[in-house]
């Protein structure tokens, strides 16, 4: 997320975290450059670095994101398109534009949903605007629940961001698509972003990619009211299986803690011993994934994960561009 001087690991407002005296050099590894170790961070749109990310454009990157995305509807509104929009919001450093600054009663947090749904509601606006509603199916989703120590509310659910207790795996999502999908309605099927490649192959008449598992499923059944795609899930954290559900019956594999979510959707009263026969089919299911993706660590199933031989940042610590990255990327201002 950049550099401690350009704002990345405090919000505005707060202190800059200081480095703790003695703390070891941070390794480079497959997982990134972490912490304070981390090159500053470049704006890059297609291939070219147009800015670099300080205070003052993490403040305006909602915006900024929002009006490349409205262009890009225009831009394509007489041919199929495919719009994917991950806003950097909300996640820490805290950073909402300054219209919205202090609007909210749940801090920096809530103020920057503010400016995400000033967003969404341009973005459907310009899809009205242009004739596509009845043509265009949009889901506004989240990668996972919120970090409770930043500010979020996951209530009724327990946990936080990283966990595989509802509060870190359970998100919101709409789907939106008049004509298609009917107003106010709502569904407790189980669902997973892998779903969206097949769901969207699915609907614009596209193969799946061959010589490959998903594991995702075609979601429209769900989507158009007319049934569930899915009966079980497996939590991993990581390459780690902690959890598996089938139905409404959730297993924390670790602790043997059994929760009933249509009952108790929070994960408050373990009832494993009054159903000893629901643990042994959820155990019965983490044995059958151990063969697969595996357990801990990689299992017979899981496909080699990709690499870059020794990546590089684009900016180096000064924040010029790195002089072996000239051509493939343009010096910014």
């Amino acid at each position: 997320m950049g550099t401690v001087e350009d704002g990345s690991k405090s919000n505005p407002g707060s202190a800059r975290p200081k480095a703790k005296a003695g703390a070891k050099p941070q390794t480079r590894d497959e997982c990134g450059i972490r912490g304070n170790a981390q090159p500053p961070l470049p704006i890059v749109e297609n291939e070219t670095a147009v800015g670099r990310v300080k205070a003052e454009e993490q403040t305006e990157m909602t915006r900024r994101l929002t009006e490349k995305a409205v262009e890009f509807i225009e831009e394509n509104r007489e041919k199929p398109f495919f719009l994917y929009l991950p806003h950097v919001a909300v996640h820490f450093p805290l950073y909402p534009g300054l219209d919205y600054r202090g609007k909210s009663p749940n801090g920096l947090i809530g103020d920057w949903a503010e400016e995400v749904d000033w967003s969404v509601g341009r973005i459907l606006d310009t899809i009205r605007e242009a004739g596509l509603s009845e043509k265009t199916l949009v889901i506004f989703t989240s990668d996972n629940g919120g970090a409770l120590n930043h500010g979020s509310n996951n209530q009724p659910l327990r946990g936080s961001k990283a966990s595989t207790l509802e509060g870190g795996i359970r998100v919101c999502t709409i789907a939106w698509w008049p004509g298609k999908i009917e107003a106010g309605t709502e569904t407790a099927a189980i669902t997973s972003h892998m779903d969206i490649l097949p769901t969207f192959a699915a609907l614009a008449g596209l193969p799946l990619p061959e010589g490959r598992i998903l594991d995702g499923v075609d979601l429209w059944p769900v989507l158009a009211g007319e049934g569930e795609v899915r009966d079980t899930f497996h939590y991993f954290r990581g390459s780690k299986l902690e959890a598996v559900r089938e139905g409404p019956w959730k297993l924390h594999l670790e602790k043997g803690e059994l929760y009933h979510l249509g009952d108790d959707i929070g994960e408050a009263k373990n009832v494993a011993p009054d159903h000893p026969e629901a643990v042994a089919r959820l155990r019965e299911l983490a044995s059958e994934m151990d063969a697969d993706l595996g357990n801990s660590g990689f299992g017979s199933g899981c496909r080699a994960l990709g690499r870059v031989t020794n990546p590089q940042p684009i900016l180096d610590h000064e924040g010029n561009v790195r002089a072996d990255m000239v051509g493939e990327v343009t010096q910014f201002p």
